[in-house]
Order: structure tokens, then C-alpha cells, then sequence
């Protein structure tokens, strides 16, 4: 009989099991008149030697022209406004303490639909049971379509509003952005300059980005964009501005913030200069896992820049402003298969030392401008801290252990690269599972339903769950010996105290860390799943569980426990713990793994 006891520790691969899935955040506006104040502004004159590639809104002989559209279909623009196209964004220069105006006319947003981003995504529009992650990628899908059948007198008017630039602080020690840009929208024909004070609806942006909806307007519609005056900041702003009768055409997610597993995106793991990010399950329909897992390159995107750089302050909802400012727009980009779903991994390297970063996951369509949604997704942004000390180092992509990813001993004064502590793990790995193979050949696996050892699990099921089980006893996960004692889930490691010391000891020779357990649900999901015929059995609560294993709740923000692949492989059930009776059975004859 085995007792599955030893200080064990494995990679935690963050998957939503549950989510509360939050639509994109939308201002809903109805048509309500309000007074018109008929106050005008005299625009102060662009500098025409400015260097951008903006447009300069305030030229008198500015003439837009769209193709297939004479003036006499757009209409006739008021003085100062430009005329914007269905699902085509206007990126433009502005100085502080100006305003700038637009015009969707009539004639435009009662036109035809846009056309949807190519190629599409591999998605089940009707999955019952999809992930947060699959959630919001459903409805981007739906977007493409959702106001198709719509007359064009009904139409929804989706206004999006992104910050690029903005100004750049003159103090040293800034801890704030500069004030969002302002949006004001009139459908008054005798307000066509809207303001402050002055508009039948604002939009209130936030971190470089705001998304009003319109519903049934039915006159041509007038936008001013302003930038305030920025105390302290130097330069002006550079926005880029959509109107779309389809659907928003950048959107922002907020998901949900109760649970690290409620997240679509997370840190999994860090060492002193690197980290590994990792994408919640992108789908749960089986039929699409293999075109997720051949899409080449992988579809999604992270930024990561470093908190204390101010650059990015007030625009983390922004793409194009992530794009012009974040500190790390670059990664190695790989999609995994973890506990048998698709998943998007990300390595992120050169990174410093014991700093906090932000990482901001986005999906950008290579379509582009003048589809449906062509500005891109952007998810709210989670944090990490990469590791103050130096005997951690990320090891992913094996080949036996596949869901291991995450920080594992390391000397500091060696050499080993990633490549060597890969191999070095997972080769261990790889040869002590052929004993548990060897044994597991001797269940009768293939035989009649009613011959078998459970109804409920199989010979596969066994051999998975015991592959996961010894991934995370033989590969242990390592944090910083720095780290405080109050975080009791971390158990100090030396020379004399390390575990599979053949490998880590012997020939790894880290320094002194400390190690977080695997989660105890490791240890139960193997009991479930394997024939009694083997003698798996967990310790007690109380009789060296707690010695051996962690334990990780939903709604927890960290992780205390060590977890290959992800707690969804268990759906957050915590089984049955063995009897009194039985345990002392088993402890009788007990063999100890370590």
C-alpha cells in the first residue's frame, strides 16, 4: 500500500472553471433632446509644420472623400467638422484646451453593414458550457452579425473612443496620467459644435478608452472630441475616433475580479528576469481544440510594462496607446494543450529584478481597419513581480511533464540553461513513471464494461491522473527564500531538506529556497481515478496532509498550493476523504514516496 505523502509541489496552471462573464463596457444612450445653447467656438489654428500624420481638423478646405460616396450622398458637413466613414478610425493630433469636431451623417450610418474580420474565429456560437475566455470571444462573433437584420431607421450607433498620446509629465515621481480625453455627441440639427455643458450625451473615458451606444437616432449625428488642460504635463494628445453601425469597433473586457481563477489571462509563474502568462481554456467545443492548436501564429497578443514607468498611466484600455507605449510588445508566443484544452502561452524575458509589472492581454485582427470590430479586444490588465532571488528558473514546453510551467531550483553560479533543467526534469520524470506502467499493465484495462474496476473511470483516466500527480511530486515548484514568513504555504528547502535529491541536489545545486506544495486534490484525484488494486491512499487531515500538501479555494488571489494544469481538471470538488477504518488499514502498510 502507498501512502502519497512527501513534500510535494507542482506547476499551477490557472484555468476558469467558473467566471462571471461581463460584456464590454458600453455607455447606452437614448435619444433624449437637450437645449441647445447655441454657444460657438472659434478653433485656434493647427501649427501646419506639425510633424504628424494627422489630420489637421481645423484647415477650412478640408474635403473628405470616401469612395463610391459624391458629396451630395454624404451631406453637407458644418464648418470645422469632418465627416467619419462606417468602421474607419480617424487617428488625430490635439493640443490641450482644444476641441475638435465630426460628423456621422444620415446618409452613412443608414447605409450598408460592414464586413466581418477574416478569417474568423474557430468558435461554437451555441456552447453550453463555454469559458470566460470563450465568452467573450462569442461575442465578438456575434457582433459580426447582431444588427444585420436591423432597419435602418432602428440601427445602433456604436462611438469608440481610443487615446494614442498623451502628454508627457514634467515631474520625475509622477504617479498619475494626464486627464482623459472628453466626448460630446449632439443629434440637434441647431447644435452641430457639442461641448461642455452643451451636448445631449458625453462619454466618460477611462484608461485611453471609451464606448458609447446610440439607439435609434434617426438624424445625422455630431461629435466633439476636447482635451483638457493637463497641469503638470507637456505636449498634446493624439486619439483615434470610430463610429460603426455594426458593433463597437475596439472593445474592452472587463471579466471578473473575486478569483485568480476568474481570469483571462495570468501570470503562471516568474524568475529574477522572466515570466510565464498564460491564457485561460480558449474553448471547450472538442471539435474546434485542433484548429485552435494549429493557428499559426497564435492569435493573441500581451503587452507588459512596468509599473513604475508612467508612460503607459491612463492608457491600459487602450490598444493603440499599449501599442506606441508599452515596455514589452514582444514574446515568445506558443499554444499548448493544458489538461487537454487549448491554451496561449507567453514567455517574457528581459526582464528586472523584484519589480511589478502589468501584462494586458489583446486580440488584434490582421483585417484591420474598415471591418467590423477591426480595432481589436483588450483585457483588463493582471499583475506580477518578478523574484528577487536567483536560484528560480522557468522551465516550460516539456515533453513528458507538458503542463509543467512555472519556476523550479536552480543554481546561480551553473550554467544551466533552460534547455539542461528541462531535460533534467522531465527525463527523471519520464523514467519513474514506466514502474507505475508496468503495474498499471497488470489491471485488466481491456475488458467488458461489467469486468472493469469502476464504471465511472478507466485504465486512461488512472494513467493521467497519476502522470499529473507525479509531474508535480518529482518537479517542485520554487519561490524566493527571501520570502515572507507569513506566507506559511512556503516551505523552506536546503541541502538537507530538499526532496527528489537525486536531481535537485545532486546535480541541479540551487541555493536556498522555499517550495510550495502541490495541492492536496493532486493526492485525492489519483484515489479516484486508479484501482484500489494499486494502494493509493492520501494521509489524513491532521496525520500529515498538511505536511505533504497544500490547499487552494476558489475566490483565493494567489495561489497556495501547486496545481499542474489547472484545478478545472476536478471542477473545484473536493472528494471524499477515506475512512478512519480504512486509513488505519492503510497506514498499517504503508509505503512512503519521497
Amino acid at each position: 500500500m502507498r501512502l502519497l505523502t512527501g513534500q510535494y509541489g507542482s506547476a499551477a496552471r490557472v484555468i476558469a472553471f467558473s467566471c462571471l462573464y461581463l460584456l464590454p463596457q458600453t455607455a447606452h444612450a437614448d435619444t433624449t433632446l437637450h437645449e441647445d445653447h447655441n454657444h460657438h467656438r472659434l478653433l485656434h489654428l493647427l501649427d501646419q509644420s506639425d510633424p504628424h500624420q494627422a489630420l489637421k481638423l481645423n484647415q477650412r478646405n478640408y474635403e473628405p472623400h470616401f469612395a463610391g460616396l459624391d458629396r451630395g450622398i454624404i451631406g453637407r458637413a458644418p464648418q470645422d467638422a469632418n465627416t467619419l466613414a462606417n468602421n474607419v478610425p480617424q487617428p488625430t493630433d490635439i493640443d490641450q484646451d482644444d476641441i475638435q469636431f465630426w460628423i456621422f451623417p444620415q446618409s452613412i450610418f443608414q447605409g450598408p453593414f460592414g464586413q466581418p474580420f477574416e478569417p474568423p474565429l474557430p468558435l461554437n456560437l451555441s456552447a453550453t458550457t463555454p469559458t470566460c475566455l470563450e465568452k467573450d470571444l462569442i461575442s465578438l462573433a456575434q457582433n459580426q452579425t447582431r444588427n444585420q437584420t436591423d432597419p435602418a431607421n432602428t440601427r445602433n450607433i456604436y462611438l469608440t473612443l481610443s487615446t494614442c498620446d498623451q502628454p508627457l509629465s514634467t515631474a520625475a515621481d509622477q504617479t498619475n496620467g494626464p486627464p482623459q480625453l472628453e466626448l460630446y455627441v449632439s443629434w440637434t440639427t441647431t447644435n452641430q459644435q457639442p461641448d461642455k455643458g452643451r451636448s445631449d450625451k458625453d462619454l466618460e473615458m477611462e484608461e485611453g478608452y471609451g464606448n458609447l451606444m446610440l439607439r435609434g437616432v434617426t438624424s445625422d449625428i455630431w461629435i466633439g472630441v476636447r482635451a483638457p488642460t493637463a497641469s503638470g504635463f507637456d505636449g498634446g494628445y493624439n486619439y483615434e475616433l470610430a463610429v460603426s453601425i455594426d458593433a463597437p469597433y475596439a472593445t474592452y473586457f472587463e471579466g471578473d475580479t473575486t478569483s485568480i481563477l476568474d481570469t483571462q489571462i495570468t501570470s503562471l509563474d516568474t524568475d529574477m528576469n522572466s515570466s510565464i502568462l498564460g491564457t485561460g481554456d480558449i474553448t471547450s467545443d472538442v471539435s474546434n481544440f485542433d484548429t485552435w492548436m494549429s493557428m499559426q501564429p497564435p492569435p493573441f497578443r500581451v503587452y507588459v510594462n512596468n509599473q513604475a514607468d508612467s508612460a503607459l498611466l491612463g492608457l491600459t484600455k487602450s490598444i493603440c496607446g499599449l501599442r506606441k507605449h508599452a515596455q514589452v510588445n514582444e514574446s515568445e508566443k506558443s499554444m499548448v494543450r493544458i489538461g487537454g484544452q487549448p491554451s496561449q502561452h507567453f514567455y517574457v524575458g528581459h526582464l528586472k529584478q523584484n519589480t511589478t509589472y502589468d501584462a494586458i492581454l489583446t486580440l488584434e485582427h490582421p483585417s484591420g481597419n474598415s471591418t467590423i470590430g477591426g480595432g481589436g479586444s483588450v483585457w483588463r490588465a493582471t499583475q506580477f513581480t518578478t523574484k528577487a532571488d536567483n536560484n528560480c528558473k522557468i522551465i516550460y514546453n516539456l515533453s513528458f511533464c507538458s503542463d509543467v510551467a512555472y519556476a523550479v531550483p536552480s543554481s546561480p553560479d551553473s550554467t544551466a540553461d533552460m534547455i539542461y533543467l528541462n531535460r533534467t526534469y522531465d527525463e527523471h520524470v519520464r523514467e519513474a513513471y514506466q514502474n507505475f506502467d508496468k503495474s498499471l499493465q497488470q489491471i485488466p484495462c481491456d475488458t467488458t464494461p461489467s469486468a472493469q474496476y469502476s464504471l465511472a473511470r478507466n485504465c486512461s483516466d488512472c494513467a493521467n491522473a497519476y502522470k499529473a500527480w507525479l509531474c508535480a511530486v518529482s518537479i517542485p515548484r520554487c519561490a524566493d527564500n527571501s520570502s515572507p514568513k507569513e506566507k506559511k504555504h512556503l516551505v523552506p528547502r536546503n541541502d538537507t531538506t530538499s526532496r527528489n535529491k537525486e536531481i535537485v541536489v545532486d546535480k541541479i545545486k540551487p541555493g536556498p529556497y522555499k517550495e510550495m506544495l502541490p495541492c492536496k486534490d493532486l493526492c485525492y484525484h489519483l484515489m479516484q481515478n486508479c484501482p484500489a488494486a494499486l494502494g493509493f491512499a492520501c494521509p489524513l487531515e491532521g496525520r500529515g496532509l498538511d505536511d505533504s500538501y497544500g490547499h487552494f479555494k476558489k475566490g483565493d488571489q494567489e495561489w497556495f498550493c501547486n496545481w499542474p494544469g489547472g484545478p478545472k481538471l476536478w471542477n473545484g470538488a473536493e472528494p471524499r476523504v477515506i475512512g478512519w477504518g480504512m486509513m488505519a488499514l492503510v497506514l498499517a502498510a504503508a509505503v512512503y514516496v519521497s
